[in-house]
């Protein structure tokens, strides 16, 4: 199960945070391991900010475009998610389809069958 751990702020990136990146991970992407080339690639954070990341160096890698922009599309779903999972448990949202007759209803059936306002 996914948890929501808030949001980090997302700090700058030097040049030489870049540099350090860079070198640690030899030019390589971080999902399919194939040699980057100049302007080929973007830095991604490990696990995402939205997840709970932080934001230093050991939480950044390489990843080639196609691989990072996958890698966001997981990572958004996973956010989505976890949002849904803390409304549904904290109560914030409420059934598109309530039980007939619950809780929330106005309305309350006795154990004769009658119906009777709450």
């Amino acid at each position: 199960m996914t948890e929501d751990m808030g949001t980090t702020a997302r700090g700058s990136l030097s040049g030489r945070r870049k540099l350090a990146i860079w070198e640690r991970e030899k030019g390589c992407c971080m999902v399919c391991g194939v040699k980057l080339m100049t302007g080929q690639f973007i830095y991604e954070h490990v696990r995402a900010l939205e997840l709970g990341g932080t934001d230093t160096d050991d939480n950044i890698r390489l990843t080639c475009k196609p691989c990072a922009k996958e890698k966001t599309k997981k990572d958004h779903k996973m956010a989505a998610k976890a949002k849904r999972v803390k409304q549904n448990h904290l109560g914030l949202k409420q059934s598109r389809t309530p039980m007939p007759y619950g809780k929330t209803s106005k309305w309350k059936r006795k154990m004769d069958g009658t119906v009777v306002p709450r």
